[in-house]
């Protein structure tokens, strides 16, 4: 029986070393197009387990390979995916060199880090960002993973001259070098791979993209502050799957799934799914999102690529203004945050269903085309009530009433864009011209009851079973709409090999409003649809005095439509316009690892529209007691620092700073027979004068392998939290710290983030001007297994 058992093994091991001796290895390296080393390159066997990625000297090894033939794919963002043929002989080991082509297809990608990424939302070129006279921003996917972000708060955090309105559960309300920027819900300054749509942050999101100051040579009629733009996740050209699991205080809980594959030669596809449910320390607060967004890219040939992205999203969230409308911030400190003085079920109920197709086509090395038509729509139940603070009794009632809202948003947007790189007398043009069209329906309906005779208690608030209003019905007989287009052109002319470049761009927009008369619905005698024109600039130029540092300047302009409200007294509003002027420096280091870019802008926006209160003992929530006027002008100056990349392949590194100041340059409100109130040298609410984030993630090669840790400091200054500045509504400098600790161990990744582990209490100011508690300190954890 021994002596089996002794063959037995003896046979295996000659088996097994004569099956080892028939294996192959794969080596090789992975270069750039200008020749340099480049890591973080997939490598892989198609339709089967074996892959890696490249070092930072661009090297892999696939070692086990049993004899035959395989197809090898390259994959990277911002890159052609490459397959090539690969025969794999026994005790052979095939030695290959892979250089990578910049994308023509994956136009809304970028590299990952420095100046030398490349994009093409920022300022529809495809041209490095050194050579951009602009500030862009990118918060990339691998930032957004190791802070483990769940909102658009969270990835902006990291952003220079950016802060936040509290957003009292509906969309997050935004302020871009300190003017704020679709703060009534509106979509103008939000895109999704650079067409118009405005959607929650999700697990769809490949990057965050902030462009600031003007960009109405992009995209038309939209607010001077800047552009968020939304880079969705795009198939990878192999298969993968992860499956994630996120917990957290406050009842988080957040599966996800993110997998993708190859279906043909040519068809890639990818899935991103997820469920999130979580309350607050804000008692009764709660939110819920569903999300699925598959992805579809057809490799119809070497030139011609056609992307399908969707979208379907539901969620709810509770309405939550924080403390109770016009209670002073002393007050409201020595309350406790976990307060709420809202209805139960006052909740903001919303899908969010898009389709998009991005076709591209590379007719030679120098001219290429793309264009992007996406729909959506947009339903939206809305039920608030308004706490307010009733200082004569010192309790809080609802006199500002009972609000219902139902809406329906229907979006067609079409973007085409044609982009070339020429020669002509010794300069290199880099063209791009572009023409794009957006049509809005949004009919709305309300139902509002006024006054809510309810009332409750600052220090144990309590809802009482009150009557409120009706559901809303929307009345498709009448459907405002808003169209769109645009033609624009830009050249970016470089000399001295590329040392100066010289950016020469113009836009001619146009803007309708109006309403369709359908149905029963009878179209007025004197009924005229509203259209408005203009025409903006923008200059720019960028100088490479020594290698890697880039001096840049650019004067830009902007324009938003501001609707008609006759009853109002505002019968033909003029746009609100808007001019900046922007200069700095750009640097790069560590071989283009990482990006260092200071701006000083000068930023301003003239006919901002006000509201004059023409009795002053009349009801505030009464329409016709207001007479709009736009009288407001205002500016806002200063100084951005920001850094991004790796100092070594496993030491990322992301620094945002910012130093500013806003100013009412002028605006006078009236209110009944009271001296006007005069805002003139004020500075805007909610924009701290301060701001730095330092984040830090640091991955182990030596010791215990798989360990990443990783830390931030976020500091914010003062701010005004009213418009008068006064000192007891300011909101109070804060600093917090966040930490990252994960290991990854073959499939298995685990990962804890504990966010503000000090604790610091702090608040934002509302829309309406109440103080919106902020969260506390919060633990996340996560699983995350891959195939």
């Amino acid at each position: 029986m021994k002596s089996r058992n002794y063959f037995i093994l003896i046979l295996l091991l000659v088996s097994k070393i004569t099956f080892s001796q028939s294996l192959g290895t794969i080596t090789g390296q992975v270069l750039g197009e200008n020749g340099q080393p480049e890591e973080g390159v997939n490598i892989f066997l198609a339709q089967t387990s074996y892959g890696t990625a490249s070092l930072s000297d661009g090297s892999f090894e696939l070692n086990g390979i049993p004899p035959g033939e395989y197809s090898l794919a390259v994959s990277k963002v911002g890159f052609q995916e490459q397959i090539q043929t690969l025969m794999v002989e026994a005790g052979q080991n095939p030695t290959i060199t892979i250089t990578l082509l910049t994308s023509s297809y994956h136009l809304d990608e970028v590299a990952v880090f420095g100046q030398q990424r490349e994009t093409v939302h920022a300022i529809r070129l495809l041209v490095p960002l050194e050579q951009t006279p602009l500030s862009l921003n990118i918060v990339q996917n691998e930032t957004l993973k190791q802070q483990q972000a769940i909102s658009l708060e969270d990835a902006l955090k990291n952003v220079s001259g950016v802060s936040k309105f509290g957003s009292y559960g509906l969309s997050d309300n935004i302020n871009i070098r300190g003017f704020d920027i679709g703060l009534a819900g509106g979509p103008e300054n939000y895109r999704v791979n650079g067409v118009m749509l405005r959607t929650p942050y999700s697990d769809y999101v490949e990057q965050v993209q902030v462009l600031k100051g003007p960009a109405s040579i992009l995209y038309g009629d939209v607010e001077p502050g800047g552009i968020i733009n939304y880079v969705t996740k795009k198939p990878l050209g192999y298969h993968h799957a992860s499956v994630e699991l996120k917990v957290g205080e406050y009842g988080l809980l957040r599966p996800s799934l993110d997998l993708g594959g190859v279906l043909s030669k040519n068809l890639s596809y990818r899935l991103n799914a997820l469920y999130q449910e979580t309350e607050s320390f804000r008692d009764g607060v709660f939110g819920n999102q569903y999300m699925i967004a598959p992805s579809l890219l057809w490799n119809i040939s070497n030139q011609t690529h056609l992307n399908f992205d969707a979208l379907l999203m539901s969620n709810e969230v509770t309405i939550d203004w924080g403390m109770p409308l016009g209670l002073p911030l002393s007050m409201a400190k020595e309350l406790n945050d976990s307060n709420f003085y809202g209805y139960p079920d006052g909740t903001s109920k919303g899908t969010n269903n898009m389709i998009m197709a991005t076709l591209s086509h590379r007719f030679n090395d120098n001219w290429q085309v793309r264009n992007v038509t996406s729909f959506s729509n947009q339903d939206r139940l809305l039920h608030d009530v308004y706490p307010v603070y009733n200082a004569t009794e010192n309790i809080v009632d609802y006199s500002w009433g009972d609000y219902k809202e139902r809406s329906r948003t229907n979006t067609f947007s079409n973007a085409l864009d044609l982009n070339g790189d020429l020669d002509i007398a010794g300069m290199r043009h880099r063209l791009q011209a572009g023409l794009d069209f957006s049509y809005i329906s949004r009919p709305v309906a309300y139902n509002f009851i006024f006054p809510i005779e309810t009332k409750t208690s600052l220090e144990s608030p309590e809802w009482e079973n009150t009557a409120l209003s009706s559901t809303p019905q929307l009345d498709d007989d009448i459907l405002p709409f808003t169209t769109r287009w645009g033609v624009n052109v830009q050249d970016l002319i470089s000399l001295y090999d590329g040392k100066l470049n010289i950016l020469l761009g113009g836009r001619f927009s146009s803007f309708t409003t109006g309403e369709k008369y359908r149905g029963d619905a009878d179209e007025p005698e004197d009924y005229e649809d509203r259209t408005e024109s203009k025409i903006t600039p923008r200059v720019g130029v960028t100088y490479e005095i020594i290698d890697g540092t880039t001096l840049y300047g650019s004067y830009s302009e902007s324009f938003s439509s501001i609707a008609p409200d006759p009853g109002r007294g505002l019968d033909d509003p003029d746009p609100l316009t808007g001019d900046q002027i922007e200069f700095g420096a750009k640097q790069s280091l560590f071989n283009d690892r990482l990006g260092l870019t200071l701006s000083y802008f000068d930023l301003n926006r003239k006919n901002v529209l006000q509201y004059n209160i023409i009795d002053a003992n009349g009801s505030i929530s009464d329409p016709s007691n207001f007479r709009a006027n736009q009288s407001g002008k205002h500016s806002s100056s200063g100084v951005e620092l920001d850094i991004n990349g790796k100092i070594r392949s496993n030491w990322q590194i992301q620094t945002a700073f910012s130093y500013f100041k806003t100013k009412v340059v002028r605006e006078l409100v009236q209110s009944g027979d009271q001296e006007p109130l005069d805002f003139s040298g004020k500075e805007l609410p909610n924009n701290p004068n301060t701001k730095l984030s330092i984040w830090t993630y640091y991955t182990l090669e030596r010791g215990i392998p798989g360990l990443s840790f990783g830390g931030g400091i976020f500091h914010q200054g003062d701010m005004f939290g009213d418009r008068l500045n006064t000192p007891e509504n300011t909101i109070e400098a804060f600093t917090r710290v966040d930490l990252a600790l994960a290991y990854e161990f073959k499939h298995l990744k685990f990962q804890v983030n504990a966010n503000n582990i000090g604790d610091v209490k702090t608040f934002q100011r509302s829309l309406f001007g109440s103080y919106v508690p902020q969260f506390p300190r919060r633990i996340i954890a996560s699983i995350t297994y891959k195939l």
